[in-house]
């Protein structure tokens, strides 16, 4: 989010008056804005913009301001959420966390009050951003992987919904680092978070979480979705390797394992798991049995 611009809104109430009271009030402050009267026309919306700040109600008819935000979350962590509501007294300040809002604020409010809660998000994302995020490759890193895991490990238990997790090691960087210099080995640590980032959604957390390390997180996938995503990374290293754009060759040793709402495990434990499924796959590669 880039602190220095005017943000992109999407302000969602089923209020049409007070939603276009906003609307024009910010719009003049030099906001862009777009509003939704329900949760359903706001998913729409998100699913085809990417918006730095969404701006919900709690109370509406059908999807909640809630479960509105989970969703937002879900399609673009990066999206930041205040939540607004009129009843303060029943309102959950842990319950807005956990579906993802940085911040809240009760209705009434004077619309310079709301411009000075935007722009403390807007620095809170900001700052989140530069510490959660990876220098080099722009994935997560290992700090911002935890912090959103958590939080996605509650929703898919709630939901009942398994996630699928890879864990993957990108083989041979030493050799890379050693023969070809330490540029060229951050040049293939930077195209295999890219793959990664083609191969999956956006909404799947993706993370460099050590040196040469890297962990997807993806909701709802089952096992012959898992398998696909997999055997579509692999061709999609293998066409790189055979466009010779590096004087390198590109191999990424993969594991897998599930998080199981019915059988829940602790993060540290699955990536445990899935970090021996990949030693699994590196020593079948040295011994000619990786297929």
């Amino acid at each position: 989010m880039d602190i220095q611009k005017k943000s992109s809104l999407l302000i969602v109430d089923d209020d049409s008056v007070f939603l276009e009271m906003l609307e024009n009030g910010l719009t003049l402050e030099g906001y862009r804005c777009e509003t939704a009267t329900n949760a359903a026309s706001a998913l729409e919306r998100i699913r085809q913009n990417a918006f730095d700040l969404l701006l919900s109600d709690i109370a509406m008819p059908g999807m909640k301001g809630f479960e509105l935000a989970m969703h937002a979350k879900r399609s673009n962590p990066n999206t930041a959420i205040i939540i607004m509501t009129g009843h303060i007294d029943n309102f959950s300040y842990d319950s807005a966390i956990e579906a993802g809002a940085s911040d809240f604020i009760k209705k009434p409010f004077t619309l310079k009050e709301l411009i000075a809660r935007i722009e403390h998000v807007k620095m809170h994302e900001y700052m989140r951003t530069i510490s959660y995020t990876d220098e080099l490759t722009g994935l997560y890193n290992r700090r911002g992987f935890f912090t959103l895991v958590d939080h996605l490990l509650k929703v898919a238990k709630r939901q009942g919904k398994k996630i699928f997790m890879l864990y993957t090691d990108l083989d041979n960087l030493k050799v890379v680092n050693d023969t070809l210099g330490h540029q060229k080995g951050d040049q293939a640590l930077t195209d295999a978070a890219k793959m990664l980032k083609d191969n999956f959604r956006e909404s799947d957390i993706i993370a460099r979480i050590g040196g040469d390390e890297f962990v997807v997180m993806s909701i709802g996938s089952n096992d012959t979705e898992a398998k696909t995503l997999i055997d579509r990374l692999e061709r999609k290293i293998e066409d790189y390797n055979k466009t010779g754009c590096r004087n390198f060759q590109l191999s990424l040793s993969i594991g897998m394992t599930y998080f199981d709402p019915q059988n829940p495990l602790p993060i540290d434990t699955l990536l445990a798991r899935a970090d021996q499924s990949m030693y699994e796959d590196k020593r079948n590669k040295k011994n000619g049995r990786h297929e």
